[in-house]
C-alpha cells in the first residue's frame, strides 16, 4: 500500500503541471504586453519631442486629439504656436523695434521704491540686441541658434530658444516658470519645460538647463538688479514681488504692505 501511494504522486504532480505552465506562460505575455504598450507610448513623446513648431501635421494633430472616455491619450503632446511670442516675427524678418533701457528703468524703479512693467514686445527686442546664443557641443554643425524669447501668460514665465534644424525646419526648447509669494519676497519655481511637441513636468526641466544657465551666466550683471549679494544677506533682494500677465511683467521692489515714496 505504500509502494502504490507513493507511485501514485509523481503522477498528481504530472497531472498539475501543465496548468502551472499555462499559468505562468500567460501572465509572462500579460507582462511582455504591458512592457510593449509602455514603451510605445513613450516612442511617441520621443518622435513628437523632435518635432517642429507651427501647425502640426494631420497625423500628428490626429495623436494629439486622440481621446479615450473623453480623457486624451497623450495630454502631453501638444502644438506649439511660435507666432503668439510678441514680437518675434518683427524681429525675424528684420524690423527694427524699439530698445528701451530695461536694465536702466529697473533700477530708477528699485530707486524710487516703485514698481515698473515691462511688455513683452520690448523683452523680446531687448534680448535680441543684448544675447549672441550660439549653439555648441556635438550639434553644433547641425543646429543654429535663431533667437531667444520670452512669453508671459497669466501667472508664468517661459523663456525660449528657437533653433533651425537641417532643412530650415524649427525647433524650441523652453522652460516655464512662476513665482510663488514667500514673507517679503518670492521664490522661483520651474514647472515644466517645452521640447518640441512635448511639455514636460518640471523634474525635466533638467535636461535643458545647461543653455538657460549659460544665458543667465551672460546677464549677470542685470540680474545684480534683482538680487545683489554684494548688499549682504538680508539686503540682497531688491525685487519682492513679480506679477505676470498676458504679455506683461511688473516687478516691484516694495516689501508687503509697504506703499510707494
Amino acid at each position: 500500500m505504500a509502494d502504490q501511494k507513493q507511485s501514485d504522486r509523481p503522477k498528481k504532480a504530472e497531472a498539475q503541471s501543465p496548468a502551472k505552465v499555462r499559468k505562468g506562460g500567460f501572465f509572462k505575455r500579460l507582462l511582455l504586453l504591458g512592457l510593449f504598450l509602455v514603451m510605445a507610448y513613450l516612442g511617441f513623446h520621443v518622435y513628437f519631442i523632435w518635432q517642429p513648431v507651427g501647425k502640426p501635421e494631420k497625423f500628428n494633430q490626429q495623436v494629439m486629439d486622440l481621446e479615450l472616455s473623453g480623457v486624451k491619450v497623450f495630454p502631453a503632446i501638444k502644438s506649439y504656436d511660435v507666432d503668439e511670442i510678441d514680437g518675434r516675427r518683427e524681429l525675424l524678418n528684420g524690423t527694427r523695434l524699439p530698445v528701451s533701457p530695461l536694465p536702466q528703468r529697473l533700477k530708477t524703479a528699485i530707486e524710487r521704491n516703485e514698481p515698473v512693467s515691462f511688455h513683452e514686445r520690448e523683452v523680446n527686442a531687448w534680448l535680441r540686441k543684448r544675447l549672441q546664443v550660439k549653439q555648441g557641443g556635438l550639434l553644433e554643425k547641425e543646429l543654429s541658434v535663431v533667437g531667444t524669447w520670452v512669453n508671459f501668460k497669466p501667472g508664468e514665465i517661459e523663456f525660449a530658444i528657437e533653433r533651425e534644424l537641417p532643412k530650415g525646419i524649427r525647433h524650441v526648447t523652453s522652460i516655464f516658470m512662476r513665482f510663488e509669494p514667500i514673507d517679503n519676497g518670492f521664490s522661483i519655481h520651474r514647472h515644466a519645460s517645452q521640447v518640441g511637441q512635448v511639455k514636460l513636468p518640471g523634474g525635466f526641466a533638467r535636461l535643458v538647463m545647461p543653455a538657460f544657465s549659460a544665458m543667465a551666466e551672460e546677464l549677470a550683471e542685470e540680474l545684480k538688479l534683482y538680487r545683489d549679494e554684494s548688499k549682504g544677506a538680508e539686503k540682497a533682494l531688491q525685487i519682492h514681488d513679480v506679477v505676470v500677465e498676458h504679455g506683461r511683467i511688473t516687478l516691484d521692489p516694495r516689501l508687503s504692505n509697504q506703499p510707494a515714496r
